[in-house]
């Protein structure tokens, strides 16, 4: 089993590696052959003398518009353990196909880049704890980027800076999933949970990167220091518009760090609708978010943290928080081919007023990659821990692959 994974598209944020040869974000790319001028024909006349200067003969026209397409695939083997009490829970052992993303990226005068990406891997389920899901096609990215001085003005379906998981390309995930808090618990993985952080919205954001503070960025000696401002919708990621009048509003700061290492705080407001006339209703969400990446030689520490207080001015009921957060440790090991095993605590509380509905999962994996063929190999095993009220047996296995297109 394949699982082919390319990184997810960051516009002029450059979030993930370029492919071997391609120039840098916001750089022409370099001349190949097809560029040069072609030798001259055997027994033909040497060309005359051209009257412009050296330096003019070697200068390559300006590039008006760049592009160029990207995708990845996901595939994985995924087996749960059966709970003899639960009927819904463990019981679909198999092939999972996780993403299926093709999309294209691309620049006019380094000054606009934009991405437009869709996904054939979509888990569609109509009932909540269902074993029955099927694959559908996705809209997962359209956005623009429109750079104005040292700023990035963003506007489409793209993701804010809140979930500090955003930050990490699929193709530098060390596990298969993604932490608890911003998976949440899927369906017949356990009782089906969503996560805490937002995910995609349709809005517009302003931003000041990290590369573009002055700072050395995260391969120096220095720090570098950015922040956005972003104001979406606020619904379901894949809305057509909003569920109300009012936005969602968000601001982060990120701070790169030496070393490919980076830090990152940030909150959201989001008052939505749930429901449907004449019986929609409104809740208000608060977050707080934060995570971390910090790497010292073959080590790499991460974590990141949510909490969220959600009131119901609607019906007047009493407010709810919920949290959830991860600690990972990575390590590389000295072998031909970058091989890295580790280990992630993670725990999702999403509800105060539920007082039995906590989940914590300790999870050991490692990663195999293979640079040649733009492939890794993923292995991890997970002990899932349920509150005592509603105990299940559900540890799981994942054997997973992933190859660049």
């Amino acid at each position: 089993m394949w699982i082919v994974a390319a990184m997810i598209p960051g516009g002029a944020f450059a979030e993930q590696a370029a492919a071997p040869g391609a120039a840098p974000p916001g750089e022409p790319a370099p001349p190949t052959e097809a560029d040069q001028p072609a030798a001259d024909v055997a027994g033909s006349p040497a060309p005359a003398a051209s009257p412009l200067p050296p330096a003019a003969l070697r200068a390559d026209p300006p590039r008006r518009f760049t592009w160029e397409p990207f995708g990845y695939l996901r595939l994985q083997y995924l087996v749960v353990q059966n709970d003899p009490n639960v009927a819904f829970v463990g019981r679909d052992d198999g092939f999972e196909l996780q993403n299926a993303r093709l999309g294209v990226r691309g620049q006019l005068d380094q000054r606009i880049a934009f991405v437009v990406a869709l996904d054939g891997a979509v888990d569609e389920r109509l009932q909540v704890n269902t074993p029955d899901g099927k694959l559908r096609v996705g809209l997962r990215d359209a956005f623009a980027d429109v750079r104005l001085g040292p700023l990035v003005a963003r506007g489409g379906l793209s993701q804010a800076w809140v979930d500090p998981e955003a930050l990490v390309a699929d193709t530098e995930r060390e596990l298969v999933d993604n932490p608890i808090e911003s998976r949440g618990m899927r369906a017949t993985e356990g009782f089906q949970t969503s996560g805490l952080t937002p995910g995609r919205s349709l809005g517009a954001a302003v931003r000041l990167e990290p590369a573009t503070s002055g700072g050395t960025g995260g391969s120096g000696s220095g720090m570098a220091l950015g922040f956005e401002l972003a104001v979406q919708n606020g619904a379901d990621e894949l809305s057509s518009n909003n569920d109300n009048d009012k936005p969602a509003i968000s601001a982060a700061v990120l701070a790169r760090l030496p070393h490919d290492s980076w830090l990152m705080v940030a909150g959201r407001y989001n008052p939505r609708t749930v429901g449907d006339l004449p019986f929609r209703q409104d809740e208000n969400d608060l977050q707080g978010t934060a995570g971390l990446r910090i790497c010292v030689g073959p080590v790499v520490l991460g974590g990141g943290a949510i909490a969220q207080r959600t009131s119901y001015p609607t019906t007047g009921g009493p407010s709810q928080t919920g949290f959830g957060g991860h600690a990972q440790v990575m390590l590389k090991l000295p072998v031909t081919l970058p091989l890295e095993v580790g280990y992630r605590f993670g725990i999702l509380d999403p509800s105060s007023l539920i007082t039995t509905d906590r989940v914590i999962e300790h999870t050991a994996g490692a990663v195999l990659a293979v640079p040649r063929y733009r492939m890794r190999v993923q292995l991890q095993v997970t002990h899932v821990v349920e509150q005592a009220a509603r105990e299940l047996s559900n540890d799981r296995a994942q054997l997973a692959a992933e190859l660049a297109l």
